[in-house]
């Protein structure tokens, strides 16, 4: 972070955060532009109080593993977790992700509205 009356030129202006609490993110919002939020937030645990702060901070938030490592996926198909992803809000940037193939195939179906 910057000292007072010292300019930020060669120094940091923006960063991203993973895996932090509201707390953590207060404290580095008084120093520095948050660029995004990285947190675990899946629909097996559907509640991260750092998503609602982002949401008021106006933050990029990205969930990470939003389809709970895929055995939501396998279980109840992709379009009940894609559509849970797509509705938490116009500041969460989903990025499905997948280990394997037919995972991206039902991914990429599911995104793009096929049957």
């Amino acid at each position: 972070m910057c000292g007072r009356g010292h300019g930020t030129q060669g120094k940091i202006g923006h960063i991203g955060l993973s895996k932090v609490t509201p707390d953590d993110i207060r404290t580095v919002t008084k120093g520095l532009t948050v660029a995004a939020v990285q947190n675990v937030l899946n629909i097996s645990d559907p509640y991260d109080p750092a998503l609602e702060l982002c949401r008021d901070l106006d933050i990029p938030y990205v969930p990470y593993r939003p389809f709970d490592a895929g055995a939501l996926t396998r279980t109840h198909g992709v379009l009940a977790p894609l559509f849970w992803l797509l509705n938490l809000g116009s500041h969460v940037a989903p990025i499905p992700s997948t280990s394997q193939p037919q995972h991206l195939e039902e991914i990429v179906a599911a995104a793009a509205g096929d049957d």
